[in-house]
């Protein structure tokens, strides 16, 4: 196991910000890049000094060379904060990304001040799934997840009437290295943190999707009922790709929860 190397990008100067308190670090989802947070980035920069990353073999990050765990991708994320001068930070992520805020807000408590997992689960399926999806794409490359993801991720509308945000995010995931992705996809099967919940001490807001068939409300809940003192926020009408559906509608629940 290794601990990946992740690639930042500050919507700040970098040397700015060591000294700010309210660096917000943004996660993608697995297949996607930093761009998934394009549409919400004006309204959470009002409020906060943003970085946003890649995922390994995704956008600027450097493929992945073996296999990790997300406790290992959790503190990848850290080395890169500690690589920017930022000592503490607030973390939003997607679907896989929020599944690393759990670990983060486990491990790193003294580093993380606030989570919010969107559009995710405590565990995100079997591990037999993804392992049989790590060989398929290391076998036909990324692109044959396109298909499937564009119904998973988006609603019918969304699909209609915003063809080029969803051609982006496809664009991102037949993009992604197919060696990468498989591994991620093996650390998300392995990923459990139903037994850890209660442990976690970080302030916690989770987003769900109305209408995400990938991770729906329940399971946003299960994490909301499991961590003390947690609250959930539901995104009406949403997939599993809230944040870019419904951009605004997202960053301005994060930003009054960081209030």
């Amino acid at each position: 196991m290794t601990v990946p190397v992740l690639v930042a990008t500050s919507e700040v100067p970098v040397d700015q910000l060591a000294a700010r308190k309210d660096v917000l670090v943004l996660g993608p989802s697995l297949g996607t890049t930093a761009q998934t947070w394009d549409g919400a980035l004006a309204e959470l920069l009002q409020q906060h000094a943003v970085v946003r990353f890649d995922l390994p073999g995704h956008g600027k990050s450097p493929v992945a060379t073996a296999s990790f765990t997300l406790a290992e991708l959790a503190e990848g994320v850290v080395n890169m904060m500690d690589a920017l001068g930022v000592k503490t930070f607030d973390y939003a992520g997607v679907s896989v990304s929020g599944a690393l805020s759990l670990e983060l807000a486990l491990r790193f408590p003294e580093r993380v001040t606030h989570i919010i997992p969107i559009c995710t689960g405590a565990k995100l399926g079997e591990a037999d799934v993804w392992n049989e999806r790590a060989e398929v794409v290391r076998r036909e490359g990324t692109v044959v997840m396109v298909a499937v993801q564009e119904e998973r991720w988006f609603s019918p509308d969304f699909r209609e009437d915003e063809r080029e945000a969803v051609q982006t995010v496809l664009d991102q995931i037949a993009a992604a290295d197919d060696d990468s992705y498989g591994y991620l996809c093996e650390a998300i099967g392995q990923f459990d943190a139903r037994g850890f919940l209660a442990d976690i001490t970080v302030p916690t807001m989770v987003i769900s999707g109305e209408l995400d068939p990938a991770t729906p409300p329940a399971a946003g809940a299960a994490i909301a009922n499991g961590i003390p003192g947690a609250t959930q926020q539901i995104v009406p009408g949403a997939f599993h790709q809230a944040v870019v559906e419904h951009p605004l509608v997202v960053a301005r629940m994060i930003n009054a929860f960081l209030a």
